[in-house]
């Protein structure tokens, strides 16, 4: 017999049955980022979801309720791979420069990679009151009070200036990283090859820890 909590948890919180199950529930989350990229949170239909995945109309409400729960499973799934990769910088002995650089690398590399994920992570997520007001707000906070321990270590080290407020610090490292990749999602900075994406790394990651940086670090 199914617990209660079985009966109320939304669809796209369950583990399929199988792996056949597993494989078509994210035949339709490749197939709902590439329409929603192309078309739009607002534009797109469970149908043209449904016809990008090769699957019956009716299938896609097997796995989930609606589009809504559908881009809900696409964050929570995709935001917690990133949170966990901030953690795991954040945890090793790494210098603040490298573990930015590897942070900066990820972001940019992740755009490189999945354009169309990141596409709707900007335009259908981070940038969209209605989705973060109907979602845990703490589920993207996570990210920040990870940022924030990295620069808090690196200041009681001596690699971050005294006087930098941690929390202040990573609302400009994580808005710049936004910024940067909202630019290659609207086109206003287009990048064709590899170099450019290697320079823009390279710059960023002076800018965000050349300001933070103590004048006088300790050895």
């Amino acid at each position: 017999m199914s617990s209660v909590q079985d009966q109320t948890e939304p669809r796209s919180r369950r583990f399929p049955r199988s792996k056949r199950s597993a494989r078509t529930r994210e035949r339709i989350l490749a197939a709902a980022t590439e329409v929603f990229a192309r078309q739009g949170f607002h534009g797109a239909r469970v149908a043209d979801i449904a016809d990008q995945a090769g699957i019956a109309y009716g299938l896609v409400y097997h796995y989930f309720d609606n589009k809504d729960d559908i881009l809900g499973a696409i964050f929570s799934e995709r935001w917690s791979q990133y949170v966990a990769y901030i953690d795991e910088v954040g945890r090793t002995q790494l210098s603040f420069r490298e573990k930015m650089r590897r942070l900066v690398h990820f972001w940019i590399e992740i755009y490189r990679r999945e354009p169309d994920l990141m596409t709707i992570m900007i335009n259908e997520i981070s940038r969209s009151y209605e989705f973060l007001e109907s979602h845990d707000i703490g589920a993207v906070l996570v990210a920040f009070d990870a940022i924030e321990a990295i620069v808090r270590q690196a200041r009681d080290d001596g690699e971050v200036h005294a006087n930098i407020d941690p929390q202040l610090a990573t609302y400009v490292v994580l808005g710049a990283a936004e910024m940067v990749l909202t630019g290659y999602v609207m086109g206003t900075l287009p990048r064709g090859d590899p170099e450019a994406y290697a320079r823009d790394e390279e710059l960023l990651l002076g800018m965000l820890t050349d300001g933070l940086a103590s004048r006088t670090p300790s050895a």
